[in-house]
Formats: C-alpha cells, structure tokens, sequence
C-alpha cells in the first residue's frame, strides 16, 4: 500500500494544528461531505463552505485551544484511518477534555472527499468494517 494519502492526511492535522484555515481548507474537494459526531455539533455539512462552518461551530463548542495529538494513522488504500487525542477546554463550561477520537478520510486526486470523524474510535472501525489488529499502523 502507498503511504500518500497519509502524508496527505498528515497535512491537513498539520494545517488544521496550525490554524492555518485557508491551507486547510484547499485539501478539501469543493463537494467533500464533512461529517462528526460530536453531539456539540450539528453534524454534516458540505462543500468547502461547509467546512469553514464546522470550523466556526467547533470553535464555538470548543473554544481556541483544540488540539489534536495524531497517535497513529492506518493506510487503507483510498481512505486514511487516524487515531487521535483531542484536548480541548469547553468555551461555555470550562471542562477541560481529552478524548481519543479518530478521523476518518476518502481521497481523491489528493483531495479529501469525504471527512467524518468520531468520538468513538471502535465507531470507526466498525464503520470501516476493519478491526484494530487487522491493521499495520504507521506512526505519526
């Protein structure tokens, strides 16, 4: 298996770490359905202006200080697996989180098409129809 679409993968973590909106934004297919499942959110959007809304929404939810810590990525030809830890500190209540997530994205022509992410790691995998162990993991 090629790893370009996780070197793909890791550039848009790598934009989205940096705040670094516009560079974010062009990874994505002007179509790219964009999907998550925090309940904070309202779930899908679509198309590049889509994702500028998630970013919006997600910075509401979730104030400034969201990061992400890629863990370890998965290469399943033309759909990328990351298991990730997302740190954050709620903008309305203060919490501070720290959730293993993962994010799940389909290429094409080195544009994502579709982005969903999950608050449940095993979502993923059972969406993907994989299990954890059938996979080779590539760090990050």
């Amino acid at each position: 298996m090629s790893e370009q679409n996780v070197e793909l993968h890791r550039s848009v973590a790598a934009a989205y770490t940096a705040r670094d909106v516009e560079a974010f934004i062009a990874c994505f297919d002007p179509a790219v359905e964009f999907h998550t499942e925090f309940a904070a959110l309202g779930g899908r959007y679509h198309g590049r202006d889509g994702v500028r809304a998630f970013l919006r929404d997600f910075e509401d939810a979730w104030g400034a200080e969201m990061r992400i810590g890629p863990e370890t990525y998965f290469d399943l030809g033309e759909t990328t697996l990351l298991f990730l830890v997302a740190r954050a500190r709620g903008s309305r209540s203060g919490a501070e989180v720290a959730m293993p997530t993962s994010h799940v994205i389909r290429w094409r022509d080195g544009l994502v098409i579709s982005f969903r992410g999950y608050a449940n790691r095993d979502d993923a995998l059972r969406d993907l129809g994989v299990s954890e162990d059938a996979l080779v993991p590539i760090e990050p």
